[in-house]
């Protein structure tokens, strides 16, 4: 666990490091606009849980870690999957980062951050971008099911493409 949490203290400077090019108020703004949307789609999600009579989940930073890696890989190595590049599921992510979990799920999905996306209008604000998300996932029975499921812990993780393609990941945990 030692050897695993050291390798992403690693990874994380190493990224840290290489961002310092990027001017660092852009940086604060895309994290604003990440915890932004993050917060949205809990609450979302919640207004959903609600609404069947299912009690809240709460926001989780270890499954926000495990969503955002998963996010970003999807970004970095050009898939869009629960399987990922290195042909892990979401419990294998959790257990390589010795994550405890008694159940876990995983919801990913993409929306563009622009102003005429089909069934969704402009989606260039965390309050649009986070309904467009979280309506599609509704509106999925398999990721419904997730939404509503027996569940207690909730992670988001967004990423953006070059191209201003949103990956986002939501991880549902029972510790």
């Amino acid at each position: 666990m030692k050897v695993i949490l050291n390798q992403i203290f690693i990874t994380l400077l190493v990224f840290s490091t290489l961002s310092c090019s990027k001017d660092s108020e852009a940086q604060e703004t895309d994290q604003v606009l990440f915890e932004a949307i993050a917060e949205k789609i809990l609450v979302k999600t919640n207004e959903i849980r609600s609404s069947q009579g299912k009690p809240d989940l709460v926001q989780n930073g270890e499954m926000d870690i495990l969503a955002s890696v998963h996010s970003q890989n999807m970004v970095t190595h050009d898939f869009f999957a629960h399987v990922d590049h290195e042909n892990k599921t979401p419990s294998n992510r959790a257990d390589d980062l010795a994550f405890s979990w008694s159940s876990i799920a995983e919801n990913i999905g993409q929306v563009p951050w622009f102003q005429n996306v089909s069934g969704c209008g402009d989606t260039r604000s965390a309050e649009t971008i986070s309904t467009c998300v979280v309506e599609g996932w509704r509106n999925s029975p398999g990721h419904y099911t997730n939404m509503i499921g027996d569940y207690s812990q909730l992670g988001v993780g967004i990423a953006f493409t070059k191209d201003s393609i949103a990956f986002f990941t939501q991880v549902f945990r029972n510790p």
